[in-house]
């Protein structure tokens, strides 16, 4: 069958660049320096892929392991921005330090474009952090489109973000795909209308992958290449970074 695909979307942290070890330590650095304890890794991985407000707002009224103390009825708005302070800059001091692309990331894009897909990126990340991750693995140039944090009201798993992507692109959602590690990706791809890709090069357990039912499981990046192999007008040449 003839691949009509004419979009590949794609998430940012722990899709495009391994990012895992330094969102955990953040997370564990921010809430040690503020609360004197932290949360267990499953509880930090089921916030990945939201925004990080939100991500905070979520494990401070959660019950963990990590923690014997009862969650408060509602999330302290102070103890949230001291949170995010202290994530942030930690952040910026240890990002370049500890954020690598994923094997194959940069040639799997390349070829891609030349095939003639779109590329796009859609991440629950401010623009200013994703463009240094980008950077930093040097894969900056490789999109035609990006949304970001700031981009739109709702946030994944809501499907505006996805949306505001098809948009951008003028592509159809019956054409486009979204790759992502979490369930939140697949969720809000889902709900956008796109088929999903679901990537265990991640953090996230397949099994929590699988319970969303994607349309494609991939274990590593390159499979990319056997799935989308139609050729069409290459976009190697046009303008290389429109975010």
């Amino acid at each position: 069958m003839q691949d009509q695909t004419q979009a590949i979307l794609f998430d940012l942290d722990g899709t495009l660049i391994d990012t895992t070890d330094l969102i955990l330590k953040c997370f564990h650095h921010s809430w040690e320096r503020v609360l004197g304890f932290s949360h267990s890794r499953k509880a930090l991985l089921q916030t990945f892929g939201t925004p990080l407000r939100d991500a905070m707002n979520r494990l401070l009224l959660t019950k963990d392991e990590s923690n014997n103390e009862a969650p408060p009825n509602s999330a302290d708005p102070y103890i949230v921005d001291r949170l995010l302070t202290e994530y942030r800059a930690f952040n910026a001091d240890n990002h370049d330090g500890l954020a690598r692309p994923f094997h194959g990331t940069a040639e799997v894009l390349s070829e891609l474009r030349r095939r003639g897909y779109l590329i796009g990126i859609v991440t629950s990340k401010t623009r200013e952090l994703a463009l240094r991750g980008l950077r930093l693995c040097a894969i900056d140039g490789l999109f035609h489109s990006g949304v970001f944090l700031e981009d739109t009201e709702s946030h994944k798993p809501n499907p505006e973000p996805i949306l505001a992507a098809l948009k951008t692109l003028n592509t159809p959602s019956c054409s486009a795909v979204y790759v992502g590690d979490s369930a939140h990706d697949i969720v809000a791809a889902r709900a956008a209308g796109v088929r999903t890709v679901a990537a265990l090069w991640g953090p996230a357990p397949r099994a929590e992958l699988e319970r969303e039912q994607p349309d494609f499981i991939v274990e590593s990046i390159t499979e990319l290449l056997q799935i989308f192999n139609r050729r069409g007008p290459s976009y190697e040449d046009a303008t290389k970074c429109q975010i």
